[in-house]
């Protein structure tokens, strides 16, 4: 079976056919000794009422209805002299740099007590999050607010959909919803208020611009070739061709690493343990595929791959037809691509800097990072 259609002109067009769906992460809710009632309110649109009733805001306007308009709300109750609190600050402020770009708005509200301490961290820089006082505790009451620091999530579709929930869940609940349209917030409103998990869209080359590519910080280019240079450059013959030895794999916002080898030679076969490692390292976000066919019989690469089992894919490629641009003087030879197409690396995987590039290449690629 060929790895993907003939008509597609390079891999980056793969990840461009359409999104892939992925189930949601689990999001863990804090122990309440009200939780039935939180999950009554859960998946339903959060009274107006309820945040019209907070007042003295940082930063006016914060969540007004106009403000709000398909926005993701990040909303945390705290205390100004509770360590916990002060510590989840930290964190939403770091939310809010993290993901201003993808349309949420963080907040802190307070009761009364050491309302004006925390008005003057504001004030002093040390809080860049809008903080707002619960005069009379409406807030806390209409949620539930057992203990400090309470984090509750609105959808872009004016859902609350998360109510109390684990700290380490916040960033996977905020990936979740900013990934959301507000058509699709619906949807997956209705499915959680049945029981069922949501369905989310991640992140493809689609999402991106080439500048987002251009300005990621990735390895540099390896000056000790024994093959012609194509670092920079999208393959000259896209893949296609190539016969699946191993079982398909979904190649989908992957990093994609290009093994040429054969089983007469020694030192492909040596490099199968960098591989091996490199792969089960990074199981959803690569795709290592070993590329026979160097003067290699298909049967030769069949009985080999059969004896020697990997974790990573094997294909072979009767006419060399994606290995012969590149006029390798020898194999092995390993080229690394970001999701995007583009060839980032290429040398020998025995080189040290081979697993290095790969180990820069996922930290860096846009997709990798805003699917993680």
């Amino acid at each position: 079976m060929p790895l993907i259609p003939a008509s597609l002109s390079s891999l980056a067009a793969l990840a461009t056919i359409a999104p892939m769906i992925a189930m949601a992460p689990q999001v863990k809710r804090e122990f309440n000794p009200n939780r039935n009632a939180l999950t009554e309110l859960e998946a339903a649109p959060i009274d107006q009422s309820i945040l019209s009733s907070l007042t003295d805001w940082s930063h006016p306007g914060t969540l007004d209805a106009k403000r709000m308009q398909g926005k993701v709300v990040v909303l945390a109750t705290i205390a100004a002299g509770d360590p916990q609190s002060i510590m989840t600050i930290s964190s939403l402020n770091r939310m809010q740099r993290d993901f201003e770009d993808q349309g949420i708005i963080v907040a802190a509200i307070s009761q009364d007590a050491g309302f004006d301490q925390l008005q003057e961290r504001v004030a002093s820089g040390k809080i860049t999050i809008p903080i707002a006082r619960d005069a009379n505790g409406a807030f806390a009451k209409a949620m539930h607010n057992d203990d400090n620091p309470d984090l509750y999530l609105i959808d872009r579709a004016g859902n609350l959909r998360f109510a109390d929930i684990d700290k380490g869940s916040l960033k996977d609940a905020i990936k979740m919803l900013t990934r959301e349209t507000t058509e699709s917030a619906i949807a997956n409103a209705e499915l959680q208020s049945k029981g069922l998990a949501p369905k989310v869209e991640a992140v493809t080359t689609a999402d991106f611009s080439t500048g987002d590519y251009k300005a990621a910080n990735w390895p540099a280019f390896n000056k000790d070739l024994y093959a012609n240079d194509l670092q920079g450059q999208t393959l000259p013959v896209p893949l296609g061709s190539e016969e699946w030895i191993s079982e398909e794999v979904s190649l989908d916002n992957k990093v994609v690493v290009l093994d040429f080898w054969a089983t007469w030679c020694g030192p492909c076969r040596a490099a199968s343990p960098i591989l091996q490692k490199l792969q089960i390292k990074n199981p959803d976000t690569l795709a290592i595929l070993a590329i026979g066919g160097q003067n290699d019989p298909e049967a030769n690469v069949r009985r080999y791959v059969a004896q020697h089992k990997v974790k990573y894919s094997n294909l072979y490629d009767e006419n060399q037809s994606v290995y012969r641009p590149f006029e390798s003087r020898g194999i092995p030879l390993v080229v690394v691509m970001s999701t995007d197409g583009v060839i980032r690396w290429m040398g020998n995987p025995h080189d040290p800097a081979f697993t290095s590039a790969v180990d820069r290449v996922l930290a860096v690629d846009p997709v990798i990072a805003a699917n993680n």
